[in-house]
């Protein structure tokens, strides 16, 4: 496939450093393309709307004054044609599905992505738009997250799964597809249904969690309600998290996810690895009595009150895209 010889690629990052980086790497890998960089996302919308020889965007998601969703919707809404691509440095697949199915956004990448890598995907797509591949693109980015995504309907049709997903239905006898493409569990927990069509006038919950398990095999199975559009079915993102493969999630998302400070994230980490709580507070540089006292705080903030609930909350969380 022949590479669009010129472009006008525009980078939009608070961050003065990841900037500067991009700028220095940029030259050296696409010395033919046009780089516009921008550290003030509302300044951005109004140059890239205003130069239409931009073709794509590489955007930070988290910035302050202008969020890169917003800053993504708003750009969608003028340029039809842009090639927005995101970046971000938390875990937060609720975006990513966001940004891609709503937003139209090209690509989700995780912080930090090499710079080559995006070049060269947006140089895939470019040329495709010119006629000079007939290739389609994937989403890959769902398999970029350790774990097993899927998208199913209120029937639990698949309508989207990524390459975990898909290993997980090929080996696990706890989930499996059936021969109309339908998501099956080998035991439906009793609470599923009743979250996926709530009775009457009954609040429905944004989501879930559950436990599949059955001799000695176990499954966390994590379900998120997706925003409706009044012409679509109810849709639903599901994570699935086999305990004996996951790692728990490094501390800094910890902190992240569920606002705990460093040594309670430390703790929470080897807790969640299995470990009794003295044999963490150990590892962790604590007293016992330390511990216990943090435990107190760790479970309020995470909304469980014994440890085998935490570990499966833990591991059932959306994990680092760092």
């Amino acid at each position: 496939m022949t590479a669009p010889k010129s472009a006008r690629i525009a980078f939009v990052d608070d961050d003065e450093n990841l900037l500067s980086s991009h700028r220095r790497n940029f030259a050296r890998l696409r010395p033919d393309w046009q780089g516009v960089f921008l550290n003030d996302p509302i300044a951005a919308r109004d140059v890239i709307t205003d130069d239409r020889d931009i073709s794509a965007v590489i955007l930070d998601i988290h910035m302050p004054g202008m969020t890169g969703l917003e800053l993504a919707a708003e750009l969608r809404s003028v340029r039809k044609d842009l090639i927005i691509v995101m970046l971000t440095g938390y875990a937060d697949l609720q975006s990513a599905l966001l940004a891609v199915n709503e937003l139209g956004v090209f690509r989700f990448y995780p912080k930090p992505t090499n710079l080559e890598v995006m070049l060269d995907d947006i140089s895939t797509e470019l040329a495709r738009r010119q006629g000079q591949s007939d290739d389609t693109l994937p989403t890959e980015f769902l398999d970029l997250f350790e774990l097993g995504v899927m998208a199913v309907d209120e029937t639990l049709s698949i309508l989207h799964l990524n390459s975990q997903a898909a290993d997980l239905l090929a080996r696990s006898s706890l989930v499996r597809s059936d021969g109309q493409g339908r998501l099956t569990l080998d035991r439906t927990p009793d609470e599923l249904a009743g979250f996926l069509s709530p009775m009457g006038k009954t609040v429905p919950r944004s989501h879930q969690s559950f436990l599949l398990e059955c001799d000695g095999e176990k499954l966390s199975l994590l379900v998120r309600r997706m925003p409706k559009k009044a012409s679509t079915k109810q849709s639903f993102m599901l994570i699935l998290v086999d305990p004996s493969q996951q790692r728990p999630p490094a501390i800094n998302d910890l902190m992240d996810l569920f606002g705990l400070t460093r040594s309670e994230a430390k703790l929470t980490q080897k807790l969640a690895e299995g470990l009794a709580l003295d044999q963490a507070a150990e590892l962790v540089g604590i007293s016992h009595s330390s511990a216990r006292t943090y435990l107190k705080t760790i479970f309020s903030k995470t909304g469980v009150n014994r440890q085998p609930q935490l570990m499966k909350t833990v591991l059932s969380s959306i994990p680092s895209l760092r």
